[in-house]
C-alpha cells in the first residue's frame, strides 16, 4: 500500500524539483489529486514529516552523518514530536530521503503495512448518570473517531404499547451499564476498511456503485468486523471490539425514551431510510435508494452520527430472548446461530429504525445493507 505513495512522490520530486519538499500545502494536494483520494494515511505521514522540516534536515545534512544515523536521528524526532512509531517514523523518513537522493535504496526497516501512531489511552469521564457523551481528546489520526460514554442505566427494549414494535423487543428490563465506554462517533468507513484490507492482504468489499470514501463499508459479515476490531487493537495497542446490543441501544436512545431518539417520528431529514414508509403518523419524506457519506445527518444527543438507518450495524451478541430481571452489562447467550445487528438501514422502512428493533443474522451474511460501529474499552 505504502509504495505507491512512495513511488509517486520520488517522481513529482524528480519532476518539479526539490521546491516541492520546501511547501507542505502543495505536497499534499499533488498527492491527493495523482492518487485520487487514495492512501490518505501515507499521504499525512509525509506531509506532516515534511512539515517538522525533515525534507530541510536531510538535504543540510546529507554530506554529513552517515545516512543510518542521519535517518535514525530523525526518525526519533518524528516519534517525539508526531507520537508516530518506530515503523511508521522510518518510513516517512526512509521516502523523503529516497524522493530527495539522499539514499539510492531502502534501507533495513521493521514491516509496516500502513504507518500509524504511537497508542495512548483515553481519560473516561468520571461515571454516573448518563449524560452527553465526550470526544476521547486521546484519539489518533489514524483511528476513527470514539465518544465515550459514560455509565448508567436504562430500559432496554420497547414497552408493550410501542407502535409496530415486535414481541422479541420485549420484555422491556432494566439495564445497568457499570462503566464507561467508547463508541464510534459513526459507523466504519470504506477509507477505514479498506486500509484494513490492504494492508492485512483481504479482498476489499464492493461498494455497489455508490463510492467509498467517507460512506460507510458495507459488504462485510460478522466475522470482517471482529477481524478489523483485532487489527486496530493490534495497531494502535487499544482494545477495539464489536459494541454489545446493550451498549448499542443505550448509546442510541442518549437518555430519550421515545421511538426514537429523534422523537417519536422522524423523517428522511434526520435518518436515511425509506421515506415512503414512514413510522406511525410522520410524513412521507425523500428514498435516497443507498448509503450516505457518514456524518450527512443529525447526531443524537451524545454527539452519534446514523444510529438510526444508513447501514445496519453488527454487534457482540449472538441473538437470544431477552431475560426479565435486572441485569448488568449484558452481553447476550455464549452460542447461537445468528449475531445481533441494530440500527436499520437505507432499505427498511422507518420502524426498522426504532431504538429498540432488532435483527439477527448468520454471522457469514454479506449484505449492502450491513456495516458495523467500533466500540472501545478505555480502561486497557
Amino acid at each position: 500500500m505504502e509504495q505507491t505513495a512512495r513511488d509517486t512522490l520520488c517522481t513529482l520530486i524528480r519532476r518539479y524539483g526539490h521546491d516541492l519538499s520546501e511547501d507542505p500545502a502543495r505536497c499534499q494536494g499533488m498527492l491527493n489529486d495523482l492518487l485520487r483520494g487514495e492512501h490518505r494515511r501515507e499521504v499525512f505521514v509525509l506531509v506532516n514529516a515534511l512539515k517538522l522540516g525533515i525534507a530541510a534536515e536531510l538535504l543540510q545534512s546529507s554530506g554529513g552523518l552517515p545516512a543510518p544515523l542521519l535517518l535514525g536521528r530523525l526518525r526519533q524526532r518524528l516519534e517525539n514530536d508526531l507520537a508516530m512509531t518506530g515503523a511508521a517514523a522510518h518510513w516517512a523518513v526512509e521516502t523523503w530521503a529516497l524522493a530527495l537522493g539522499v539514499i539510492d535504496a531502502p534501507m533495513p526497516v521493521q514491516p509496516v503495512s500502513a504507518p500509524s501512531l504511537r497508542p495512548t489511552t483515553p481519560t473516561p469521564p468520571a461515571t454516573g448518570a448518563a449524560g452527553s457523551g465526550t470526544s476521547s481528546p486521546a484519539r489518533l489520526p489514524f483511528e476513527p473517531e470514539m465518544v465515550i460514554i459514560p455509565a448508567g442505566r436504562f430500559l432496554m427494549g420497547s414497552p408493550a404499547g410501542e407502535a409496530e414494535r415486535e414481541e422479541y423487543e420485549g420484555p422491556q428490563h432494566q439495564v445497568a451499564i457499570s462503566r464507561p465506554f467508547g463508541i464510534g462517533r459513526h459507523a466504519v468507513t470504506f477509507d477505514d476498511y479498506d486500509a484494513f484490507c490492504a494492508a492485512t492482504g483481504r479482498d476489499k468489499p464492493s461498494d455497489s456503485g455508490w463510492g467509498r470514501a467517507h460512506r460507510p463499508v458495507i459488504n462485510v459479515t460478522w466475522g470482517d468486523a471482529a477481524a478489523y476490531c483485532q487489527w486496530l487493537s493490534r495497531q494502535t495497542g487499544r482494545a477495539y471490539r464489536l459494541p454489545t446490543e446493550a451498549e448499542w441501544e443505550y448509546a442510541c436512545r442518549a437518555g430519550t425514551t421515545t421511538p426514537f431518539h429523534f422523537g417519536e417520528t422522524l423523517s428522511t431529514d434526520q435518518a436515511n431510510c425509506d421515506g415512503n414508509r414512514p413510522y406511525s403518523n410522520g410524513p412521507k419524506s425523500a428514498y435516497r435508494k443507498q448509503t450516505v457519506p457518514v456524518g450527512s445527518l443529525p447526531a443524537n444527543p451524545w454527539g452519534l452520527c446514523e444510529m438510526h438507518g444508513n447501514v445496519w450495524e453488527w454487534c457482540q451478541d449472538w441473538y437470544g430472548l431477552y431475560a426479565t430481571g435486572p441485569i448488568p452489562n449484558p452481553i447476550g447467550p455464549p452460542t447461537g446461530e445468528r449475531r445481533v445487528l441494530r440500527g436499520g438501514s437505507w432499505f427498511n422502512e422507518a420502524r426498522f429504525l426504532r431504538s429498540a428493533s432488532r435483527l439477527a443474522l448468520a454471522p457469514g451474511d454479506r449484505l449492502r445493507l450491513i456495516g458495523f460501529r467500533l466500540a472501545l474499552d478505555p480502561e486497557r
